[in-house]
């Protein structure tokens, strides 16, 4: 199997300024924010204590191909988690984390759909130019 590997990104834009700025990229690649975590704040309203200099989010992008799903419920379980980007700061540098699959590793995922794993697999290259107009 193809190694999936994780897109890594340095950013001069602070971790808001880049979330602002793939907010207004999004459309231009076919996706949009869906929704923003800022992590700290998840942690705090558990009474988890964090580091006073802990800046990341998780940000989850969407583009929303019902006709996709209509064709194969189980697809679910492959898109949401390569919708994700995780943007941190640690020491003035702003980190953006990505984990896109490999069309192998979505052909082995769902064997029987293999326009899927094309498609997908495309998707999640679209997510990376994202990132990096985003930057």
């Amino acid at each position: 199997m193809e190694n999936t590997y994780l897109f890594r990104a340095k950013s001069s834009k602070s971790v808001q300024d880049f979330i602002e700025s793939l907010k207004e990229n999004a459309s231009k690649f076919d996706y949009y924010v869906r929704y923003v975590f800022n992590k700290r704040q998840e942690y705090e309203q558990r009474d988890i204590s964090v580091d006073d200099h802990f800046n990341a989010y998780q940000v989850m992008l969407c583009s929303f191909n019902y006709k996709g799903l209509q064709k194969n419920i189980e697809r679910l379980a492959v898109l949401l988690l390569p919708k994700q980007i995780v943007v941190y700061s640690k020491e003035g540098v702003t980190t953006i984390l990505y984990l896109p699959f490999s069309e192998e590793f979505i052909r082995e995922a769902l064997p029987e759909d293999e326009e899927f794993a094309v498609n997908q697999s495309k998707a999640c290259q679209r997510i990376i130019k994202l990132i990096e107009a985003s930057k």
